[in-house]
C-alpha cells in the first residue's frame, strides 16, 4: 500500500532493514515493480546485482534477474523531481516494462522488500546462537509455535509473517519437520508417510547463505495503536560457530552486532560434570561429542562488538531440562519442573529463582570462569532453563518422533521482548 503523507514528508528519518539490519535514510529506498506480469515474465526482468550479492555473496558466477527496479534519485524520467527526494519521498513510479504504477520499496543494501512498518518504526531482532547440536533450530521452531498458539494470545500478542515467503519458510523448513505436516499424532502426512523427524543440522554459510535471511514477523498487540513493530529471528549454524568462526564473523556478524536481543543456547550434557553423572543416559551421538567450551563461546560473542561491556541483553538458556533437571536437588524449582507437570509459576518470582538455581548449578559444574566473564562483559544477562521437546525427545533421531511437550521455552523470549519494550 502507498506510504501515508506524514511518512513521505519525513524522508530524512533513519530506517533499519529487518533483514540485513543496515540503517539508512528513507529517501535512499529503492523501488521495484510488483506486477504479476513482471514477476513471471523473464524477458521483462533486469539484472539485480544487489540481490545477487545478498543471496550468493560477492563472488557469484551468475546474476539474479528480478522485475524492474530503480533508485528513484537516479531515474532520469523524473527530471528535476528526483533531486528533491530529500524533501519529500516519491509516491508511485511507473514501471517502464509493463507501465503499471508501483510503490513497492526495497532496502538499498540487500534489496529485500520492506513493509510500511519497517519504514515507520524500528524493528526488534533476536539472534539464537550456540555450539552444534544444542537444539537451536528446534527451539526456534517450538518457541514460535508456542508464541503463535499459546502464550502469545494469552498476553494479547500475535505474530504475523511479514510476507508469504516467511510463512512458507517457517512452514516447510521448521514447523513441518518438528510437528509433522499433518499436525496430528506423530505427524503422519497426507500420503501416510511419517513426516515428523528430527531436524538436520543447520547448513553452514559456505553451503547455504539463506541462513542469513531471518524470519520476520509483524507484532500485533491488543489495544495498541500506531505502526506494528517488526520482530526478526535468526538461527546461526553451530558448525560455523565452532569451526568456521572467521567466516561467520565476516558474513553474519551484523546478525549479532545489530541484534536487540541475544539468546545463547547451552547443552549441559556437554559439560563433563553432567555427562559423567551415572543418572544421565547419553545418546550415541552425545556420548562422542567433545566437551563444550562455553567460556570460549563468550569470548567469541564479545569479539563481535567494538567495546565491552556489551549493552545488548543476553539470555543464557540451558536446554534439555527434562534430561538434566532431575540432577538438581529435590525441592528446587528446576527439579520440580523437570520431574513433573509444572503448574502455573509466578513469572517474575520464578524467573529470578530459576536464574539463581542455574547460576548455582554452573558453579557446581566448575564454570566459574564462564560466570565471571559473563558478569564483566555481559552484565545485562539472565539465566533460563527449558526443554524444547520435553519428554518427546527420542534417542534415535531417525525414528518417528512424538510431538513436542515443551517446558519453559517462553521465558527467555518474553524477557528479551520486554527488554526491547515490545511487551510490558
Amino acid at each position: 500500500m502507498p506510504l501515508d503523507l506524514l511518512t513521505r514528508l519525513d524522508p530524512l528519518r533513519r530506517v533499519q532493514c529487518p533483514y540485513c539490519f543496515e540503517r539508512f535514510a528513507a529517501f535512499e529506498l529503492h523501488v521495484k515493480c510488483d506486477s504479476p506480469a513482471c514477476e513471471t515474465d523473464f524477458g521483462r526482468q533486469v539484472e539485480d546485482p544487489i540481490l545477487t550479492r545478498t543471496y550468493f555473496g560477492s563472488g557469484a558466477d551468475s546474476m539474479i534477474r528480478s522485475p524492474w527496479w530503480a533508485d528513484p534519485r537516479r531515474d532520469a524520467r523524473r527530471g528535476l523531481r528526483r533531486h528533491l527526494d530529500w524533501m519529500v519521498l516519491p509516491g508511485r513510479l511507473d514501471c517502464p516494462a509493463c507501465g503499471n504504477a508501483t510503490d513497492c520499496r526495497l532496502c538499498p543494501r540487500c534489496h529485500q522488500r520492506l513493509p510500511d512498518a519497517a519504514i515507520s518504526g524500528r524493528p526488534g531482532h533476536i539472534t539464537i546462537f550456540g555450539p552444534q547440536s544444542v537444539g537451536k533450530t528446534t527451539y526456534m521452531t517450538v518457541v514460535l509455535h508456542e508464541l503463535d498458539q499459546r502464550f502469545g494470545p494469552e498476553r494479547g500478542l500475535l505474530l504475523e509473517p511479514i510476507d508469504e515467503e516467511v510463512r512458507r519458510r517457517y512452514s516447510q523448513e521448521y514447523r513441518d519437520v518438528t510437528y509433522g505436516s499433518a499436525m496430528q499424532g506423530i505427524g503422519v502426512g497426507q500420503w501416510g508417510e511419517v513426516s515428523r523427524q528430527a531436524h538436520m543440522p543447520t547448513p553452514p554459510l559456505e553451503v547455504n547463505r539463506r541462513v542469513l535471511q531471518p524470519l520476520v514477523y509483524r507484532v500485533k498487540r491488543r489495544g495498541a495503536s500506531g505502526a506494528e513493530p517488526l520482530l526478526s529471528f535468526s538461527d546461526l549454524a553451530g558448525e560455523d560457530w565452532e569451526m568456521n568462526f572467521s567466516v561467520l564473523r565476516r558474513e553474519a556478524g551484523h546478525l549479532i552486532r545489530k541484534a536487540r536481543g541475544l539468546l545463547l543456547l547451552i547443552d549441559p550434557l556437554r559439560i563433563p560434570q553432567v555427562a559423567r553423572d551415572s543418572r544421565v543416559r547419553l545418546t550415541p551421538k552425545e556420548a562422542i561429542a567433545p566437551p563444550a567450551e562455553y567460556r570460549e563461546d563468550l569470548s567469541k560473542l564479545a569479539a563481535f562488538f567494538d567495546r565491552t561491556p556489551v549493552k545488548v541483553p543476553l539470555a543464557i538458556c540451558l536446554n534439555k531440562l527434562d534430561r538434566w533437571g532431575p540432577l538438581m536437588a529435590p525441592g528446587t524449582a528446576l527439579h520440580e519442573v523437570a520431574t513433573s507437570v509444572p503448574g502455573e509459576l509466578g513469572r517474575e518470582d520464578s524467573d529470578r529463582l530459576i536464574h539463581e538455581e542455574v547460576r548455582a548449578a554452573m558453579r557446581r559444574w566448575d564454570q566459574l570462569s564462564f560466570l565471571e566473564h559473563l558478569e564483566i562483559d555481559f552484565p545485562r544477562h539472565r539465566f533460563f532453563a527449558c526443554s524444547a521437546l520435553g519428554d518427546a525427545a527420542q534417542e534415535e533421531e531417525d525414528s518417528p518422533q512424538p510431538l513436542p511437550t515443551p517446558l519453559l521455552v517462553d521465558r527467555p523470549l518474553l524477557w528479551l521482548l520486554k527488554q526491547q519494550q515490545l511487551i510490558r
